[in-house]
């Protein structure tokens, strides 16, 4: 009963703050019931396009989420675990060979750009500072 009384309520008002459209609304309804009927199946259609268009964009928004996590789980090895800072962030050639302690590999990335500046432009000097007391 009082979700009727609500209602009511509540239509009530809406024709208080919106007497022109509400009387339109009416004479459309007694003089031209087909245009009524239309302009509903038009306001209808529109909602469920856009709650359509809505749906659509939240799939779309879901499936690159998921494929950008997957990118970065092959970037990473597929190692996946999050939960303990110190695991899942080796290298794979890490993984694949035991190192001995306080070796060091360097591996060449990209190719390196040439000498732009001639050789026989200059040398090289090894210099050291030394400072004087006075």
């Amino acid at each position: 009963m009082n979700f009727i009384m609500i209602l009511i309520d509540s239509i009530a008002t809406f024709v208080r703050r919106n007497p022109l459209l509400c009387l339109m609304v009416l004479m459309l309804a007694l003089l031209a019931p087909s245009v009524l009927k239309g302009l509903a199946a038009f306001v209808f259609y529109f909602i469920l396009g856009i709650l359509l268009f809505g749906v659509i964009i939240l799939m779309t928004i879901r499936w690159r989420f998921r494929r950008l996590q997957r990118e970065m789980q092959e970037q990473f090895g597929g190692q996946g675990n999050f939960h303990n800072p110190g695991a899942g962030y080796t290298h794979r050639q890490d993984r694949q060979q035991p190192r001995e302690e306080g070796e060091v590999k360097v591996y060449r990335t990209s190719e390196t750009p040439e000498k732009r500046i001639s050789e026989d432009v200059g040398d090289y000097v090894d210099f050291e500072e030394t400072r004087e007391k006075r």
